[in-house]
């Protein structure tokens, strides 16, 4: 039997049963009646509106309109299911969007220090897509977890990983946040290197500004960027030359340039100070040209040819017409000599020992006379019983 309190909404009777108990999505339990008079089932109405109340004031964070659809629901039911859903919905936006504003007050921050610390422009702009970009796709930057997981789950290369790692550790190093780096293992592949007949190809195919833009990157084995920062003022149409300023912490060069590549720099318009648009711009119209000209000349191998693709031609031939890494260091403006030893290691992939090769050989015990054969050209061959022999063409 039912208490006092307790009538039936319908006939007002107190003549009640206890008829089970009805559970809601929030795990609570409310006492259903059965009304001995009229046969009315109905949920105890003081402990049905409490639940409202507390399920309207926190509800529970996961999607609810999917239950408004429920047949045993009455309209006014519904109705609080959908403002609770609403509810949720406009305060999780509005906690995404302070969260996000706070990350994206960081970044400026973090942006400013890097540009205290004398970091470079190209740099600068790097990180400030990387962060950027990952905070459009919705990744809490401030959570190191949530990081590991977005980069385990990426469809990224190998090598575009251990790029955005680096830039992570710098990230959260900058944030005092701990944060225990994944690690991966760098992929040993040999790039891919065209024929110099393919590269005149594509650059013969392509249209006048882009043309130049490839035959420069070609001559010089210079970075992209480095071309797109070009002046007129860097081209000695006199003598030939070309300065290169440098990007990524490479050095300042001045190269030789062919009678062609000047008759393509005076045949374009100098409409401003510098040469060529900002890399991104050359990169589409590139794409869009190069992708053409493949399909044109019935030659796919074309569609793999990027402008990095001319720095490694450059830097696997010259070695191959001279072997001597000196001479390729100071072409590609590398300040390290390992940076060049992969263009040693592309052109022993690609080319081969020649049998008619012939070369000096000396050995080296310690390490100063190591340091004084790699600094004089020498070509590192193996170590045998602590020996370390080399190599130098005749």
């Amino acid at each position: 039997m039912a208490s006092a309190a307790v009538q039936c909404p319908q006939c007002g009777s107190t003549l009640l049963y206890r008829d089970g108990l009805r559970y809601y999505n929030s795990g609570e339990a409310v006492q259903r009646w059965l009304c001995r008079s009229c046969g009315y089932r109905f949920t105890d109405p003081e402990q049905q509106k409490r639940h409202r109340t507390l399920f309207y004031n926190n509800p529970p964070k996961r999607e609810l309109r999917h239950f408004c659809d429920t047949e045993n629901l009455n309209a006014h039911q519904k109705r609080i299911l959908v403002e609770a859903a609403k509810a949720i919905e406009q305060r999780e936006a509005g906690a995404t969007e302070a969260k996000q504003a706070d990350i994206k007050g960081k970044i400026i921050e973090f942006l400013w220090s890097l540009e205290k610390n004398g970091r470079s422009p190209v740099t600068i702009k790097n990180y400030r897509k990387f962060l950027n970009g990952l905070l459009r796709h919705g990744l809490n930057l401030l959570d190191p977890e949530e990081v590991k997981g977005y980069i385990a789950k990426a469809k990224w290369n190998v090598s575009s990983k251990i790029t955005a790692v680096r830039k992570f550790n710098v990230w959260f190093r900058w944030l005092k946040i701990p944060w225990e780096a994944p690690r991966y293992t760098p992929e040993s592949s040999i790039p891919f290197i065209p024929t110099e007949t393919e590269l005149d190809q594509l650059i013969a195919s392509v249209g006048k500004k882009t043309a130049a833009y490839l035959q420069l990157l070609k001559e010089t084995g210079a970075r992209a960027g480095e071309i797109s920062k070009l002046t007129w003022m860097d081209i000695d149409f006199e003598k030939r030359t070309i300065r290169i300023k440098p990007e990524k912490g490479s050095l300042p060069r001045i190269l030789p340039l062919s009678t062609k590549a000047i008759e393509m720099l005076n045949n374009m318009p100098r409409k401003s100070e510098k040469i060529f648009p900002p890399v991104e711009i050359m990169e589409v119209t590139f794409r869009y040209q190069r992708n053409k000209s493949a399909k044109k000349l019935c030659n796919p191998r074309l569609q793999q040819i990027t402008f990095k693709t001319f720095r490694h031609w450059k830097g696997t031939t010259e070695y191959h017409k001279t072997k001597d890494p000196i001479h390729v260091k100071q072409i590609l403006g590398h300040k390290d000599l390992k940076s060049t030893q992969v263009y040693i290691h592309i052109e022993n992939a690609i080319y081969g020992a020649s049998n008619n090769d012939e070369f000096h050989v000396k050995v080296a015990k310690t390490q100063e006379e190591i340091t004084e054969l790699i600094g004089d050209g020498w070509e590192y061959v193996f170590t045998h019983e602590g020996l370390a022999y080399f190599r130098k063409r005749k």
